[in-house]
């Protein structure tokens, strides 16, 4: 394949040229896909590709909805608590039934364009859901500005942190043959008995890690620092650590959990941790995501820009290392959906570990617990609105992908460095889902 060095540093006049070139195109919200070649100047008007709404009538069911929030757990998020409290996130909420109506994919897609490429991201997709049937997909922008190469439907993104969904999925399914016990020590379900650094370690179960409940450091140096050449050696690292603070008592995001049930998922399988990922979760819901590395793309790739020397794609693996489209993340949220509310032969995971899953940390997440009422899961970012999914953010990478509670099940994938906050995109959703279900 072919190495595609997209660097900044030495390089990095380019990259900040290229951003500014596409923002000052004017890339207005009617005209969103506007891009710029950094070879020629020439102004390219890209029209996004789209598929066509389903036949087949929505989902009816109720769901429950309040005001509109955002969650701060992502890639490289990092947030602990001490508090031991085992109560769990309060909203208030209102029943609204699943949304039914038509879909204006122009107004969908104005909205999203205009916080995204029109500000000056590289390229962005969408993929939109209804009752496992695609109600919409675009690109904006360029997949390979250096090629003036433009996104499509079919262009992968870093989801960043959005990997953990494919991790917590291939868990519960070994959960569901008993092959793993959630509330057992992971070590031991590994063939680790020690000793540890921390004595501790040997008592984490698959449940806290897969809830960041373990008590392994968030370790930013390790994944963003070139700490380590691997995923694998990111989690045996971990083996050397000493634990924030007992197992099960407090909340702290960490790429290391994600790791270790990377091991895990391998050990149990006999199979290679990407192998087992595929066969087991994406080919059954007709996805083709796949690892990447930092900096080798393959074709079909979106660039995104990364600092010389660095290597986190490789470090995250199963917590963070993966590259998609839009619609195979879309996919995803929406068997969970699915396997929850109408259970069929052949979901990815039953009705009871999508349950579970959903579960929130019996901890506060944040101290003092936020207004916005978000938890955590097990692989599931919980929002206070009733939305469940989650994000992800590197290195000019957004992601997010949400069950609504208005049925829509919607994933945005940014190559970019807006919004600066991945959370704000809970926002975007929320308007250009408002403006396409507009009366």
């Amino acid at each position: 394949m072919a190495r595609r060095n997209w660097v900044i540093g030495a390089a990095g006049v380019v990259v900040v040229a290229l951003a500014s070139a596409i923002s000052s195109f004017g890339g207005t919200a009617a005209n969103p896909a506007v891009t710029s070649s950094p070879s020629s100047g020439a102004v390219t008007t890209v029209t996004p590709a789209r598929t066509p709404p389903p036949t087949e009538p929505p989902s009816t069911s109720s769901t429950t909805t309040s005001s509109t929030t955002t969650s701060s757990s992502t890639t490289t998020s990092s947030t602990t608590t001490s508090s031991t409290t085992t109560s769990s996130p309060t909203t208030t909420t209102t029943t609204t039934p699943a949304y039914n109506g038509p879909f204006d994919e122009q107004a969908f897609d104005d909205v999203v364009a205009a916080a995204t490429v029109a500000r000056g991201d590289i390229a962005a997709g969408v993929a939109v859901m209804r009752n496992g049937e695609v109600l919409h997909t675009a690109a904006f922008g360029m997949e390979n500005p250096f090629e003036s190469k433009p996104a499509t439907t079919r262009t992968r993104f870093r989801i960043a942190s959005v990997s953990k969904m494919l991790t917590a999925v291939a868990i519960m399914q070994l959960v569901e043959a008993g092959s793993i016990e959630l509330d057992q020590p992971f070590a031991g379900q590994l063939g680790r008995e020690g000793p540890f650094a921390d004595p501790r370690i040997g008592t984490v179960t698959v449940r806290q890690l897969m809830s960041h409940t373990s008590g392994f450091a968030a370790s930013r140096g390790i994944f963003f620092g070139h700490g380590v050449d691997s995923w694998q050696q990111a989690a045996n690292n971990a083996f050397g650590q000493v634990l924030q603070f007992d197992p099960g008592t407090a909340f702290q995001y960490s790429n290391t959990n994600y790791c270790l049930l990377g091991l895990l998922l391998e050990s149990v399988t006999g199979q290679s941790f990407e192998t087992a990922i595929r066969e087991r979760v994406l080919e059954p819901i007709g996805a083709k995501a796949r690892l990447a590395p930092t900096f080798d793309t393959q074709a079909g790739d979106a660039l995104h820009a990364s600092a010389t020397g660095r290597n986190y794609m490789e470090a995250l693996g199963p917590a963070g290392g993966w590259v998609a489209t839009p619609l195979d993340v879309a996919k995803l949220a929406s068997a969970l959906r699915l396997a929850e509310i109408a259970p069929t032969e052949g979901a990815l995971v039953g009705t009871s570990s999508v349950d579970a899953m959903r579960v929130p940390v019996p901890v506060p997440v944040e101290d003092p617990p936020p207004l916005n009422g978000w938890s955590y899961g097990m692989g599931l970012i919980l929002f206070g609105d009733g939305s469940w999914g989650h994000t992800g953010t590197i290195e000019s990478t957004h992601a997010i992908v949400v069950n609504r509670p208005d049925g829509l099940t919607v994933a945005v994938l940014v190559s970019g460095k807006v919004p600066d906050n991945t959370d704000d995109l809970v926002g975007v959703i929320d308007l250009a889902v408002a403006a396409a279900t507009a009366p």
